[in-house]
């Protein structure tokens, strides 16, 4: 049965005297204790809706981690599915003005030990539950992005390399810049066509990051070794990093990155403007994600 509601939020937290303390908010159309999510809006992404519903209801904003269980229930009659992830504050002082008091009117940080007592709906145990696991919570993203769009080569009669998005693809590049910002920034590197390079722009430049454009990542002159090394480079760095390239290219870097860590090849061939996260910490794979 496929979930006719969809929603999305975070598991926020911090470091406390005592170890994590989360992030719960108190609803007073409700009157309960949970977990800030919201509905998505039309057309919107998982990513974006997370992002947007955890600033709305806590005034944080939200630096995603790993993705936790998401929660199944009945809403009205109709299946709503929530997809969370683990958060931390990107600022120390939450902005106040963004909370609407009628929606929340409380935020209150707790010790890990006692939030399952906190929280007021059953469902929202099995959250805790996998946040609460013995994996690390501070991870590190290393995103592939297959580019998006370009024009076609029947339309364009000048170097491939040089070959541009189409207006579909930089629209895509403008909401990677929403969905990539969500996560640690770091490093980004590009095949160096254009295509590729122009799908990170947006991003880059909002998050002040510095684009490096490779050959070994460039369609028609990779050399498969010198491909291998750097993403041996970026694997054992331990720095977040986006990787851009082209369809042939970055489903190999995909294969390897995933034999690097040691786990099976999370998704088929990538369609262009989607793209796979591996959440690293000290080296190993914590999991892994892939949107389109």
């Amino acid at each position: 049965m496929q979930p006719e509601i969809l929603a999305a939020g975070a598991v926020l937290w911090r470091p406390g005297e005592d170890g994590p303390e989360l992030a719960l908010i108190h609803r007073p159309k409700y009157g309960d204790w949970t977990f800030p999510k919201g509905k998505l809006k039309r057309g919107e992404h998982l990513l974006a809706a997370a992002q947007r519903e955890v600033f709305e209801e806590t005034g944080i904003r939200p630096v995603l981690g790993r993705p936790l269980a998401p929660s199944f229930y009945d809403k009205e009659g109709k299946l709503k599915r929530v997809d969370y992830w683990c958060a931390t504050p990107a600022a120390a002082e939450a902005v106040d003005e963004a909370v609407d008091p009628r929606e929340v009117d409380d935020l209150e940080w707790i010790p890990l030990d006692r939030v399952a007592d906190r929280l007021t709906y059953e469902r929202d145990q099995p959250v805790l539950a996998d946040f609460s696991r013995e994996v690390a919570r501070e991870t590190v993203p290393i995103v592939f992005v297959r580019h998006a769009v370009a024009l076609s080569k029947a339309d364009w009669f000048d170097q491939d390399e040089l070959r541009p998005l189409n207006q579909r693809g930089r629209e895509r590049a403008q909401q990677l810049e929403v969905l990539l910002a969500g996560f640690p920034s770091g490093a980004a590197y590009s095949s160096t066509s254009a295509r590729c390079l122009e799908t990170l722009l947006p991003y880059c430049a909002a998050e002040g990051v510095a684009v490096t454009g490779l050959p070994e990542f460039t369609l028609g002159t990779s050399k498969p070794a010198q491909a291998t090394a750097r993403l041996d480079e970026i694997i054992e760095s331990g720095a977040p990093a986006v990787v851009c390239g082209h369809g042939e290219h970055i489903d190999e870097m995909i294969a390897y990155t995933s034999g690097r860590l040691g786990t099976p090849v999370p998704v088929g061939p990538l369609e262009k403007g989607d793209f796979v996260i591996f959440h690293t910490a000290g080296g190993r794979l914590v999991a892994t994600e892939h949107h389109d």
